[in-house]
């Protein structure tokens, strides 16, 4: 019998744990209470060539959560026994094990702050269509990725008593603090006396000297430093 053995130069190098999750099926969790909406995202999901698991009810959900692989979460807010957010704090022991999108058929500016203060990567708003979907899944499994390679999709701590807010002018800070108190673009539009697209082209500007990619992220951010956390 003959075995081949590589040399250490020959050796392949050791995959990070974030190339070995993608290489994995990419699993996603569907909880909602309307069996017509399990079957149509299921459909859609399956479709694009992710591994799809539904659930009608949050609690078969957590009871399975043990024997589940990492994957995304989608959640229906409004459901019966649990809701979104309550799924949500259940996640919280698994760490970066799980990422989670919130779906929502009754607009509420502040639980989607509140979902994404706890690390939802986005609030989706029913109706919306499959590429908002996938979109918004990739941003999720992307999430997982950063944090199976150690990062948290935060930028870095800077030096003691710095702050990305400080970066911001005065306008970029009156619309980012208003977007973390749960203000829509319009209603920031009409406190401040500005239009929507000036308020967007503020958040913009505000979201890249922060060095963050996405409303979620930003959320985060200031969080940590109005929290004046040292976790990222």
């Amino acid at each position: 019998m003959s075995n081949e053995y590589n040399t250490p130069d020959e050796a392949a190098p050791e995959k990070t744990a974030a190339a070995k999750m993608r290489e994995r099926p990419q699993c996603v969790y569907v909880i909602d209470d309307e069996i017509q909406v399990l079957d149509v995202i299921a459909l859609q999901l399956n479709a694009a060539g992710y591994n799809v698991r539904t659930f009608s009810r949050a609690i078969e959900f957590l009871e399975a959560l043990h024997e589940l692989e990492s994957g995304v979460v989608l959640s229906d807010q409004r459901m019966p026994e649990l809701n979104g957010l309550q799924v949500q704090q259940q996640l919280q022991p698994f760490g970066h094990k799980f990422s989670l999108i919130l779906l929502s058929g009754y607009p509420e500016t502040s639980v989607a702050v509140t979902a994404m203060k706890q690390g939802a990567v986005t609030v989706l708003d029913k109706p919306y269509n499959k590429d908002q979907l996938l979109a918004s899944l990739k941003d999720a499994f992307a999430v997982l990725n950063r944090a199976s390679s150690d990062e948290q999709g935060l930028p870095p701590m800077l030096a003691q008593g710095e702050r990305y807010l400080d970066r911001l002018s005065m306008r970029e800070r009156q619309v980012v603090d208003l977007v973390y108190e749960g203000e829509t673009n319009k209603s920031i539009g009409i406190r401040l006396g500005i239009s929507i697209k000036t308020v967007e082209k503020h958040r913009g500007k505000a979201m890249r000297k922060m060095e963050v990619s996405s409303l979620a992220e930003l959320i985060r951010l200031m969080d940590r430093e109005l929290r004046g956390s040292s976790n990222p």
